[in-house]
């Protein structure tokens, strides 16, 4: 690599590190109460038996993925599991549901199949604006789930569909998605607090 490409990648790098710390920044003032929000609600859903489902796309299928994971396993402190389910993880589901009828439905019909009022649906998607994480969202709202969304900047249909939402401000696909999943930790690591504080329940 010669000087002037590293020096452009050096740079650049230092750029990506700013942006990305300017906009968890800015997450933090704006958005830090509704985290609360979300976790007390969370923490609600759980206390009652009730479950969390998570949806997105690409990278946000990902990060639902993740999430469940921590709650469903651990995150930082050994505690019993929690009931998350990520509905982007079945493939012979979201394929038979893409084949016969269309890939808007994959996270509707699971919903349809699984959710019960009281239970928490998790969209997650950075334009905000997926048909698949609309729909599901719309259906959760109207069947007595509690919605909650992580979006971009932009406002769109997610909002009309959720009882809280989360706003990235930025149209930087990869720079939401590392805001995401820091929201998804501190969630993760509020509800844990909520519902056990320094004491550790049985399994």
């Amino acid at each position: 690599m010669d000087k002037s490409l590293r020096d452009f990648c050096r740079k650049t790098a230092g750029q990506v590190f700013e942006e990305s710390i300017r906009l968890k920044q800015a997450v933090a003032r704006a958005s830090t109460e509704l985290i609360v929000d979300m976790a007390e609600l969370v923490a609600q859903a759980f206390r009652g038996h009730h479950r969390l489902f998570l949806f997105g796309n690409g990278g946000s299928a990902a990060d639902a993925q993740h999430l469940a994971a921590e709650f469903v396993n651990r995150f930082q402190r050994e505690r019993i599991p929690l009931p998350a389910l990520a509905l982007t993880v079945d493939t012979s589901i979201l394929t038979s549901i893409s084949n016969d009828y269309h890939f808007d439905d994959i996270f509707l019909k699971q919903l349809q199949a699984l959710g019960q009022p009281g239970d928490v649906a998790l969209g997650i998607s950075t334009s905000g604006s997926s048909p698949n994480v609309v729909k599901a969202l719309k259906w959760a709202r109207e069947h007595g789930l509690h919605t909650m969304g992580w979006a971009g900047a932009t406002l769109g249909e997610m909002d009309t569909y959720c009882d809280l939402i989360l706003h990235v401000p930025s149209r930087t696909t990869a720079r939401v998605q590392e805001c995401h999943i820091t929201v998804a930790h501190i969630l993760c690591g509020l509800t844990d607090e909520i519902l056990f504080g320094s004491q550790e329940l049985p399994a």
